[in-house]
């Protein structure tokens, strides 16, 4: 009993600072102190260190030993190979879940309602600003042609290898232009998919995805205490 009860309290805790880090609560290159997040969550230090360890690995936090932690800065190489894992994943599922969903009538209008409910949560969230609010509601978005084939199981290994890929879609998504195109093309296939135009869906997907590369030298030049020195110099490279 207490084995299971300690290991659900440290997944909590490994949750809550991950959740902290993606939404940019503890911005990157800040410096996390162990004593302050177990007072903090209200744990002892044991929970903390290890949820530490698990964000090292999941490279969201950089510990060195004797001197510190610190919220790993944001790294272009990462962010882009998280992004690569990420759409050659979902051109697969949203293919697959598209190709179901238009068999069916009945099921395509259930499928569609669902997206325009969560468009109509997107629609608000940005009329007030609340971008970390938007941004959950895209990653439901997303995941709904997910839950629509029964890939739970995927979203959830996607989910746990692109934190870096959700902290950059975070500070670009800051910028409401950014957030407002990111609505519009999500609201492009749902209405592809409503006017059964499949292959249409696929193609916004991939431009969804290929602006990164233009939206991340932005906000390196934006936010370069954010960015490791060598995507700094990169940037730079490029000028």
């Amino acid at each position: 009993m207490n084995s299971k009860y300690d290991q659900t309290a440290g997944s909590r805790i490994y949750e809550t600072i991950r959740s902290r880090i993606e939404d940019l609560y503890y911005e990157p290159g800040s410096e996390l102190s162990i004593t302050e997040l177990t007072q903090d969550l209200g744990v002892s230090r044991s929970p903390v260190r290890d949820a530490l360890l698990r964000l090292e690995r999941d490279k969201l936090i950089d510990i060195y030993p004797q001197r510190g932690t610190w919220v790993s800065r944001l790294d272009v190489k990462n962010i882009m190979q998280e992004r690569f894992l990420r759409l050659s994943v979902e051109e697969n599922v949203f293919r697959v879940c598209i190709e179901n969903v238009l068999e069916n009538e009945e099921r395509k209008i259930r499928f569609s309602s669902q997206l325009r409910a969560n468009l109509v949560q997107q629609s608000a969230c940005l009329s007030i600003n609340d971008i970390r609010a938007f941004i959950d509601l895209d990653v439901d978005f997303h995941r709904n042609f997910y839950i629509e084939i029964g890939f739970e199981r995927i979203y959830k290994v996607i989910e746990a290898h692109t934190g870096n890929e959700r902290r950059i879609r975070i500070l670009n998504n800051m910028n409401h232009d950014a957030a407002q195109a990111v609505y519009e093309e999500h609201l492009a296939m749902t209405q592809a998919i409503e006017d059964e135009r499949g292959d249409e869906v696929l193609v916004v997907l991939s431009h969804h995805f290929s602006k990164l590369n233009d939206e991340v030298e932005e906000l390196v030049r934006l936010y370069p205490a954010y960015f490791t020195e060598e995507s700094r110099k990169k940037e730079n490279d490029r000028k």
